[in-house]
């Protein structure tokens, strides 16, 4: 019998709210109901149909207001009743707080993994089991795994379910689906894991038949990975091999994928062929995402991690790179991330190339995968070769501009100043547009303690002459003169003082704020940071435009440096900035104020006792060769310390800027005095050949106790016949005993040929030595008499 629209009634039951997995959007289930009505009014027949409305949201930010939008889609959507309303405020709230923790933190940390857990819970989950959407005109719907979508699993029928794994393909895909469904469900996992046979199965028709369905293996690893989000379980899965079975199965795809790309190169697909492509390649990207999330949970285990890392999971997840999945794209870099803090796994990416394929998405359009690539370039970025291969990449021009951006501006400063720390790679930012920005963030942040990225980046570039002059230009200088002035920060400082020191006209500048700076040192409640940095920014200022008689008597700056240059009792940093100071105040007009001052007596004692510091030894010899420039601290050195023989000391040190001071202040003491020039040059060759002249009087004294023996024994000596007295002196050569008495030219060197006149030595007693200084390697026999050789080369000569 036919019926009329009027014999049919239909009925909208409204059913359960809540949030999309994936889209930022709110679903509402409702339920369709078509009654059949008979003559009489009665229902014949009824049929129910399950169905659910999406209701989009654009946008959801800090600012949106909850409570006006609640209301607004309760009253625009009529499936959801009035009373609701908490209910929606409830879910849009979730949903902010979702969209908030997808976007980048403020600050960086080593959180990636447990932000993409909280992220993709098993609630997104759920819903990622769904049909595939066409992408083709024409291409027909079809149901995820090829099952249809209204067929619901009950875990009464488990049994069932594990005795059709035995049963053909088709039927092992739609059993393994209804266990996938029921795993989907925390709740269900107790009673999953309490079944004997379940992980058994599972793993066999996985180990025998994953290769022939991708749809089987995807439903498989699906519960396994709805076990691995709880470690509890991870040691069930490792008993029966499921990491090792995943891992061949990510082996697997990745080849089959590269097969696929082969042939396509040599025959171009028709249509029918691209599409069928297109959807074996989303149910491959599907099997890769939860093949390396479920290693992901299990490398949460160290000795895990290793075993996988062994299985060359770093060359499969650079391979995964190439692929155009975002999710996948995402779970990769997050897997890279916590891989790379070993260096092992560190050098197995820069065999894959890694940074090459990282930079193909610096930047992209999706705001996760763009922060977790900057998090992996950052940790990659600690290493120099790295490093070098980021600025090939172009990387500092492309972080500079995501900079910019607040979701990524920490990251990104990091990952610059990691870069910025190679000297080479410095000057590369001058055109970046980085300085002016950096500058005008610097002078708006109140505490630069809380922004670490930003200033340590600043100090950094500020090293580079060509920054400083770039961040100085206009009135740059002087207002972030007048910003360290105003607020005392010390790390601000550090950026003054690296302008300090750059070249004369960038210290020229200084010359204005003297007064300022001198104030800075000499308040009492100035802090040991600050004092540190405003020392060390005014001894930079070593230039003859600036008259430092005029800063030391208006300031009486000697009983400051004096009272500050006691160890102990100030701290070592102050001390070493103190006597940096003074060598840059120590001039012709200031130099008999630093003796009266006593500061040439406290630096001789300071040196004495920090010989252990190489910085302090390095800084101190600096400062006695500009203080023994001058007469008045010269004498004073020479007079009242023992500066000369510290300094002859020094030139055996271990540090070779230490040698190099010393030598230089020695130098000066050469030219400046002619009595005391001897003197040096006397114990710089002493220093010098100290070794040579310790086997010389060995052999001496060895020579003396054998003649002794001989005397002792009777035996005489023939020296020749005594009326031959020419030939008796002929015979007679000038021994090594002559050479520590010898006089010095003024290169260190010996005078003359033999040197002066000395002790006499026979014939007999020079072939002894002779053989002696041949046997210790001093004398070659080619060099003519011993006093023509040390056994040192020329560059042991000062």
């Amino acid at each position: 019998m036919d019926l009329d629209k009027a014999s049919i009634k239909k009925k909208v039951r409204p059913g359960a709210i809540e949030l999309d997995p994936s889209d930022c959007a709110i679903i509402v289930h409702y339920e369709i109901e078509e009654a059949i009505l008979g003559e009489s009014g009665e229902p014949i027949a009824i049929d129910k149909k399950k169905e659910q409305k999406k209701i989009k949201v654009k946008t959801l930010s800090q600012s949106s207001n909850i409570q006006a939008l609640a209301q607004e889609i309760v009253d625009k959507c009529k499936l959801i009743s009035s009373n609701k309303v908490a209910k929606v405020e409830s879910l849009l709230k979730r949903l902010q707080q979702r969209e908030l923790e997808m976007g980048v933190q403020e600050n960086y940390s080593d959180q990636d993994s447990m932000l993409l857990r909280q992220r993709l819970e098993a609630e997104r989950y759920q819903q990622e089991q769904r049909k595939y959407s066409a992408e083709a005109k024409g291409e027909v719907e079809e149901h995820y795994y090829g099952m249809p979508a209204g067929e619901v699993a009950d875990v009464d029928n488990l049994d069932e379910y594990l005795e059709k794994l035995y049963d053909d393909m088709e039927e092992k895909v739609k059993a393994t689906f209804m266990i996938a469904q029921l795993a989907r469900s925390t709740e269900n996992l107790e009673v999953l894991l309490m079944s004997e046979n379940l992980l058994n199965g599972l793993s066999r028709v996985l180990r025998e038949d994953g290769r022939k369905s991708i749809d089987l293996a995807i439903n498989i690893i699906s519960v396994f990975f709805s076990f691995s989000h709880f470690s509890q379980f991870h040691q069930v899965l490792l008993e029966h091999q499921i990491g090792d079975m995943t891992m061949r199965l990510v082996d697997l795809e990745l080849k089959r994928a590269d097969e696929r790309e082969k042939l396509e190169k040599k025959e171009p697909p028709t249509e029918a062929k691209q599409r069928k492509a297109m959807m074996v390649t989303r149910k491959q990207d599907k099997l890769l995402y939860v093949c390396l999330y479920l290693l992901l949970n299990l490398a949460e285990d160290v000795n895990i991690e290793r075993k996988i890392k062994k299985r060359n999971v770093v060359a499969y997840l650079a391979k995964v790179l190439e692929r155009r999945n975002v999710e996948l794209l995402i779970l990769s870099v997050t897997f890279l991330k916590k891989l790379s803090i070993y260096k092992e796994n560190k050098d197995k990416m820069q065999e894959c190339g890694l940074v090459g394929r990282l930079a193909q998405f610096v930047p992209v359009s999706n705001d996760v995968l763009q922060n977790a690539v900057l998090r992996l370039l950052l940790n990659l970025s600690f290493d120099i070769e790295m490093r070098e291969e980021m600025v090939k990449s172009g990387l500092v021009q492309k972080v500079v501009e995501l900079m910019r951006n607040p979701l990524f501006q920490n990251v990104s400063m990091a990952l610059l100043y990691h870069i910025s720390m190679d000297d080479k790679c410095k000057s590369m930012f001058t055109y970046t547009g980085v300085i002016p920005w950096l500058f005008e963030n610097i002078l708006v942040v109140d505490d630069l303690h809380a922004a670490p990225e930003l200033i340590s980046l600043a100090v950094n570039l500020t090293q580079n002459c060509r920054n400083a002059e770039v961040l100085c230009e206009g009135d740059g200088f002087s207002r972030l003169v007048h910003r360290g002035l105003q607020t005392e920060d010390p790390l601000l400082w550090k950026v003054i003082r690296n302008i300090s020191q750059q070249d004369t006209q960038m210290k020229l500048k200084f010359k204005p704020f003297l007064q300022h700076l001198i104030h800075i040192i000499k308040d009492p409640e100035t802090t040991n940071e600050l004092l540190v940095e405003v020392l060390g920014s005014l001894g930079n200022l070593n230039i003859p435009q600036f008259d430092p008689f005029y800063l030391v008597k208006e300031h009486s700056l000697m009983d400051f440096l004096a009272a500050h240059l006691v160890p102990g009792e100030v701290e070592d940093d102050i001390v070493l900035e103190v006597v940096i100071f003074i060598g840059t105040l120590c001039s012709e007009s200031t130099a008999a104020l630093i003796v009266q001052a006593g500061l040439v007596e406290k630096l001789f004692q300071l040196m004495s006792d920090k010989k252990e510091d190489d910085e302090m030894v390095l800084q101190i010899s600096f400062c006695f060769h500009k203080l023994l420039t001058f007469q008045p601290t010269r004498e004073a050195l020479l007079r009242y310390t023992q500066v000369v023989f510290y300094l002859v000391d020094l030139l055996q040190d271990k540090n070779r800027e230490v040698r190099k001071t010393a030598n230089l202040a020695l130098d000066v003491i050469i030219d400046s005095d002619e009595e005391w020039a001897i003197k040096v040059r006397r114990m710089k060759f002493e220093s010098f050949n100290q070794e040579w002249l310790a086997v010389i009087e060995q052999d001496t004294a060895e020579y003396q106790q054998q003649r002794m023996y001989m005397q002792s024994q009777g035996e005489a000596m023939e020296y020749g016949s005594d009326d031959n007295e020419e030939g008796r002196d002929s015979r007679y050569r000038y021994g090594p005993a002559t050479y520590g008495a010898e006089e010095l030219n003024e290169h260190g060197e010996h005078n003359g040929e033999h040197g002066e006149q000395g002790q006499f030595w026979s014939e007999e007693e020079e072939l002894y030595a002779r053989q002696q200084m041949m046997n210790d390697g001093y004398y070659d026999g080619e060099q003519g008499s011993p006093h023509d050789h040390t056994g040192y080369s020329d560059e042991h000569y000062i």
